[in-house]
């Protein structure tokens, strides 16, 4: 395992490196210079510094764009991927096997905005997962006081860390995959809010941006249950340095959105559960520094929950649950599977970090930007078998822990498209043994739109 971390991320120390030497001949032979930061992250189109707006890692967005219109506009994404040498546990010992390549289509996004007044302005997006049935998948009305103080109401993408209003943008930043925070097969709470009050305040050599949400919880609506969402952070330097910390309490005990057999989660309560009072709590950072764009986050979920005798018997009786597993969902293994024998309290916590770092280049063929990453995860609660509510990750390690690595590249002919080539291993244990497999991702995504 050594060997293959020092391996893949010499790859990327070498992309990073080359890209640097690049710079000064570049410069040398009269190129473009970079913009401050990365056409990935920085100003294409004047646009409100709100929320979907905020495309990547700063203001990028569609030429053309303007207030006081009505903007029709998106992106969508089509994807290939293949995995070598999975690892799995067979009575025989662990076997490796490849997975078959997959042309996928992670998102479809239609977006209108209308500026109304300049206090009101409406939102709506469309996305087709798959390329299948379309999905309203946020909405919102808005009211803007000031800068200080505006109210969003509907759907709505919660403010919370670098990357959740931005997710389904993948034209517009480092990397194809999302951080695990917001992996869709192990959510650490849901992506919307119903109610957010937000804004910004000028303070010192920059800007103090607050938001507070609330919504039903994870489940259906409850007696007594009131969660609350909120994010703080702080931008100086000209907006190249970004200090925050995200959390939410789901004020209460609340209900999974799923239930066993219909695949994981869209939010922090696992399809098992009867009932789950939990907490996610979290700091992020960013700094841009010329043409180099550095980020990090690590976040912590605290459950206190019932497990559904009934539920884990199902998911027990379906999803091959190691032995670990079967030891924290009953009280005695040896005894078998029975309601009676089902351990009805799950007090656990989820744990994540990553950091990555990405350089941006222009050259006379477009923007060449290398990037590296490093992912953990930690869930002991989770299992494999997606249909019943795993991740077919942490859930397939003995311990609910595994590592990733990942190096990539994006190439940007024009600002509106991004080709994205990335590699990445996971490690983890299995059977008692540290095994580990690796990933290959072709990624090509465009924006598109108009302003009228």
């Amino acid at each position: 395992m050594k060997t293959i971390y020092a391996v893949s991320f010499l790859i990327g120390a070498f992309w990073l490196g080359l890209v640097a030497v690049n710079t000064g001949l570049l410069a040398a032979n009269g190129n473009p210079s970079p913009a401050t930061g990365s056409t990935t992250t920085r100003n294409v189109s004047t646009v409100p510094d709100t929320t979907e707006e905020e495309f990547g890692f700063g203001e990028i967005t569609l030429p053309g764009l303007s207030l006081n219109s009505l903007n029709i506009y998106g992106y969508f994404a089509s994807r290939l991927e293949k995995t070598f040498g999975e690892p799995s546990a067979t009575a025989n010992g662990i076997i490796k096997e490849d997975a078959p390549a997959e042309f996928l289509y992670p998102s479809f996004d239609l977006l209108v905005q209308h500026q109304i007044t300049d206090k009101f302005k409406a939102f709506i997006n469309l996305n087709a997962v798959g390329s299948g049935l379309v999905d309203l998948h946020n909405f919102w009305a808005e009211y803007s006081a000031s800068a200080a103080l505006n109210l969003r109401m509907g759907k709505v993408y919660r403010k919370f860390g670098l990357y959740n209003e931005i997710l389904d943008a993948v034209p517009t930043y480092y990397g194809i995959e999302p951080p695990e925070l917001f992996d869709a097969d192990h959510l650490m709470l849901s992506r919307t809010t119903a109610l957010m009050l937000y804004g910004s305040i000028g303070l010192a050599a920059g800007n103090l941006n607050y938001s507070i949400s609330t919504d039903n919880g994870e489940g259906d609506a409850a007696k007594g249950v009131i969660p609350l969402g909120y994010d703080l952070h702080y931008k100086f330097g000209g907006g190249d340095y970004t200090l925050g910390v995200s959390g939410y309490v789901s004020g209460g005990e609340t209900t999974p959105d799923v239930a066993v057999g219909e695949g994981p989660p869209h939010g922090g309560v696992l399809p098992w559960m009867a009932g789950d009072k939990f907490s996610v709590i979290g700091g992020y950072l960013e700094m841009h520094r010329g043409p180099l764009t550095l980020q990090s986050e690590y976040w912590h979920a605290s459950h206190h929950a019932r497990r559904d005798p009934e539920a884990v018997l199902t998911v027990i009786n379906n999803a091959k649950l190691n032995a670990n597993q079967l030891a924290r969902f009953l009280k005695n293994p040896a005894l078998g599977a029975t309601a009676e024998n089902v351990n009805p309290l799950a007090n656990f916590g989820i744990s994540t970090w990553y950091v990555r770092a990405g350089l941006s280049r222009e050259t006379r063929l477009g923007e060449f930007a290398p990037y590296v990453q490093w992912d953990h995860y930690r869930n002991p609660e989770v299992i494999a078998k997606k249909k019943f509510g795993g991740d077919n990750e942490a859930g397939v390690a003995d311990d609910g822990v595994f590592d990733k690595s990942t190096v990539g590249l994006v190439f940007r002919p024009i600002p509106q498209v991004a080709i994205k080539l990335d590699q990445s291993f996971h490690f983890y244990r299995l059977a008692g043994q540290q095994v580990n497999y690796w990933e290959l991702r072709l990624d090509v995504s465009m924006l598109y739109g108009q302003g009228f």
